[in-house]
């Protein structure tokens, strides 16, 4: 199971090599509006010695509206992944994949891999436009709604 923390201020690069040297799995660290880091729990102990506590932890409970607009496109892309893996509906799980793809774009864009978040937000962009223009605010009222 991995955890992300978030923190400010830090430097991404000397934060992810130290954890490594210190043994930690470090997935990634990601900067945003937050210094994410993102790692394997059964390091969580070592992280926490070695950065301190937090701002705040990953959280299960924020709908994708909350992690989205707080600039958290990790765990929006998540979040959106759980609802797409079992969603039947085919317009709506385009849909759902449009956004779980724009959020990859953008966490692509903050770690500055600029092509690949293009071309991921070209790929969102191209299954949004096959969509019914008319239903596009209901998916997004639905949506939101169950989240």
């Amino acid at each position: 199971m991995r955890r992300i923390y978030y923190y400010k201020g830090l430097d991404a690069k000397e934060v992810k090599e130290k954890l490594r040297r210190e043994g930690i799995r470090v997935v990634d660290v990601r900067v945003c509006k937050y210094v994410e880091v993102d790692f394997f729990a059964d390091d969580e102990e070592k992280v926490l010695k070695i950065l301190g506590k937090p701002l705040f932890t990953d959280c299960e409970k924020c709908s994708f509206e909350e992690l989205f607009f707080d600039y958290r496109f990790w765990e929006a892309h998540e979040k959106l992944e759980a609802k797409w893996r079992v969603e039947k509906d085919l317009i709506k799980k385009k849909y759902l994949q449009s956004l779980i793809l724009i959020s990859a774009s953008l966490v692509k864009y903050c770690k500055g891999e600029v092509e690949v978040s293009d071309q991921l937000l070209s790929k969102a962009l191209s299954l949004i436009s096959e969509l019914p223009e008319e239903l596009l605010p209901l998916l997004y009222v639905s949506l939101s709604l169950n989240s």
